[in-house]
């Protein structure tokens, strides 16, 4: 099976709590320790984001 190679994008909605802060925190460290993810973006306000294209990167 081929090795899939590239961007990660994570959205989550909510509040900016320590939670949600720290969950992300855990996504995006996690993320970039891979060698197959060049890259994560953030999607502004979650689900939306995703579906409008507005990514913090």
């Amino acid at each position: 099976m081929e090795k899939l190679v590239g961007a990660a994008i994570f959205g989550q909605s909510g509040g900016p709590t320590s939670v949600i802060n720290a969950s992300a925190a855990g996504v995006i460290i996690t993320a970039l320790k891979q060698d197959c993810i060049t890259k994560v973006y953030g999607a502004a306000h979650g689900i939306k984001g995703m579906l409008e294209e507005e990514f913090y990167d």
